[in-house]
């Protein structure tokens, strides 16, 4: 007889691509992983994976394996989310994901507010570069800066997130405000990482409004943006929400307004009945336009 957990660890493995990337998301080691693999292994007498210089590859067996083991685990998560949707109290935890910066500073402040109200319930809050998913019951409650694509959700758009172009003092004695009417030429920016271009709102703008700028510093962490504006890099688009609040950065006069991001909350359609998660989704619906309201122009 197969074991579930076997089925789990092996699935973790092929999702991930590698023993290290499953370990993360099992909350094992490593060396644990490997072991109960060649274990799985090992018991059905087949080779599931082929190690490659990339990572873990599956064999012909394992692919063949994977759609009815994926099943299974989509039927174990349903069971589970039918059963905890028979919870009635507002107590127990709820774990919320959202991107690593917006979790820090715009979430973090306010979720006290909430624990206030609600003090049998705790929140986990996880940031993480990689999306958690829903309907793998890696979190109960996400947010994001798109919609989502997932399956089986219930979605709404709860804000409209305003951004602003900064800059040090110390670039702007040095370089003054960008000329816009020439492109900004001469003028230096801090930008999002390549790969992650195409995913942001401003970039598009960037790309009107100074073609002749050069990138000096690029990264796929909004912090370490505003920390190298700050420390006079370059100017950078940041959201509102954090901008204006990071010392040393001032926020500068633009030719035409810096689209909006929307922000999403989503929700699995099993779970968004359960009290504890409908209390602090309904929080986060409340809250999160407020927190976006930009204070003046």
């Amino acid at each position: 007889m197969l074991e579930w957990d076997d089925l789990r660890y092996f699935l973790a493995a092929a999702r991930n691509g590698s023993l290290s990337g499953a370990a993360r998301v099992l909350g094992t080691t490593q060396p644990t992983m490997g072991r109960r693999v060649e274990a799985f292994e090992a018991r059905i007498g087949a080779k599931l994976f082929r190690r490659t210089p990339s990572g873990l590859a599956l064999t012909a067996i394992g692919q063949a394996i994977l759609d009815h083991v994926t099943r299974m685990d989509e039927a174990a998560l349903a069971v589970e989310r039918v059963a905890t949707g028979h919870d009635s109290g507002l107590s127990g935890n709820v774990r919320l994901t959202a991107p690593e910066w917006y979790g820090a500073r715009v979430l973090s402040p306010h979720l006290g507010a909430f624990c206030a109200l609600h003090p049998d319930i705790m929140i986990e809050l996880v940031t993480d570069a990689r999306p958690m998913s829903l309907t793998q019951r890696e979190a109960d409650i996400a947010l994001r800066l798109r919609r989502f694509e997932q399956d089986g959700l219930v979605q709404r758009k709860v804000a409209d997130m305003p951004f602003g172009l900064y800059a040090a003092p110390s670039y702007l004695d040095r370089h003054g405000a960008p000329d816009f009417a020439s492109g900004a030429m001469g003028s230096a920016f801090v930008a999002m990482s390549e790969a992650l271009t195409e995913a942001t709102a401003e970039t598009a703008w960037l790309d009107e409004v100074a073609p002749k700028a050069r990138i000096a510093f690029r990264s796929n962490s909004r912090d370490a943006q505003a920390a190298a504006a700050a420390a006079g890099a370059g100017l950078a688009c940041l959201a509102r929400t954090l901008g204006d609040g990071w010392p040393g950065l001032v926020r500068l006069e633009t030719p035409t307004p810096i689209p909006m991001r929307e922000v999403w909350l989503g929700v699995h359609a099993d779970t968004r009945t359960i009290p504890r998660v409908r209390a602090l989704i309904d929080f986060l619906c409340d809250e999160l336009q407020q927190m976006h309201q930009p204070a003046g122009v």
